[in-house]
């Protein structure tokens, strides 16, 4: 709840310009499948354990295997014809891509806390959710980017481009991991959370002009 009740009231001020144009199936059909692909993507993360650290390389495998997985996986679920050919795909492409980073965050903070003995301590918790969070609105970001990319038959460069800012960002949370300090995960929270808001908001405002172009055009018709 602390993950998907924000990410379905961003997606319904994100899509408020144009909703009673959508499809209510391929709303439904974006939002599911962005939590399957969401789960999927988790789920490998923990099988693959590139989420734990180890001896050998520590966090590189969720700094580097995380990110290229994550963007692969969105950037399947988007190619889906369903979205990707219909005349409002940007905007299923949010619901898509928020309630992906939901189920991919909604996973990994309820293993976080089997592995702590059933509760996420304070105030480690909530940097967790905080991070989960703003990990949604990223991939959401994310999503709205890559699916104007795939329509322009460039999804890979634009797939490979996201990866390396989540890469980079990722550092920032395992930052975060490493080291415990209040000023440090402050910082890095912060940093997180102001990146991620800004990626959404680029994507949202192309968005608002889609929505425009989009609605004189059904008025033309």
């Amino acid at each position: 709840m602390v993950l998907f009740t924000p990410a379905f009231l961003l997606f319904l001020r994100t899509i408020a310009p144009v909703e009673e144009q959508l499809e209510e199936r391929k709303l439904y059909l974006a939002c599911g499948g962005g939590t399957i692909f969401g789960t999927i993507a988790e789920a490998l993360i923990l099988v693959g354990g590139f989420d734990q650290p180890s001896p050998e390389v520590g966090y590189a495998s969720l700094m580097f295997v995380t990110p290229a997985l994550l963007l692969l996986l969105l950037w399947l679920g988007l190619r889906l014809r369903t979205f990707r050919d219909s005349r409002h795909a940007a905007f299923y492409a949010a619901g898509f891509g928020l309630f992906f980073g939901a189920a991919h965050e909604f996973w990994k903070l309820l293993v976080l806390e089997a592995r702590l003995g059933g509760e996420l301590p304070f105030p480690g918790g909530l940097l967790d959710a905080w991070f989960g969070v703003a990990a949604m609105v990223l991939l959401g970001g994310m999503a709205l980017h890559l699916m104007p990319a795939l329509q322009r038959d460039s999804g890979v460069r634009t797939a490979a481009r996201l990866a390396l800012l989540y890469l980079a960002l990722g550092f920032l949370r395992i930052t975060a991991i490493e080291r415990p300090e209040p000023a440090i995960d402050a910082a890095t929270a912060l940093a997180f959370a102001a990146a991620a808001a800004a990626t959404y908001q680029r994507g949202a405002a192309a968005l608002v002009e889609q929505g425009v172009e989009v609605g004189r055009e059904a008025a033309k018709d």
